[in-house]
């Protein structure tokens, strides 16, 4: 399972992961509570191969509406 402690740890170690690079802990403790895994869901790929430079993948096409204010800061600087 992720966590949080596990995106952390991507970000000091690949700094260009996207997924970790924009994780913003604010956020992720402003989801209610039963949203928070899917948001984890979400940044599985990236935590677990943390040499990817965008891992962050909707499980869902409703995932880019709901956490809209991380994945467009992720698509933003991938396509910026």
């Amino acid at each position: 399972m992720v966590t949080i402690e596990t995106i952390a740890e991507v970000a000091k170690s690949h700094p260009e992961n996207r997924m970790a690079k924009h994780f913003d802990n604010e956020y992720y403790n402003s989801l209610a509570d039963e949203r928070k895994p899917a948001l984890l869901l979400c940044c599985k790929s990236g935590a677990e191969n943390p040499d990817s430079s965008m891992g962050l993948y909707a499980m869902s096409p409703g995932d880019y509406d709901e956490f809209k204010p991380y994945f467009d800061k992720v698509i933003r600087d991938y396509h910026g």
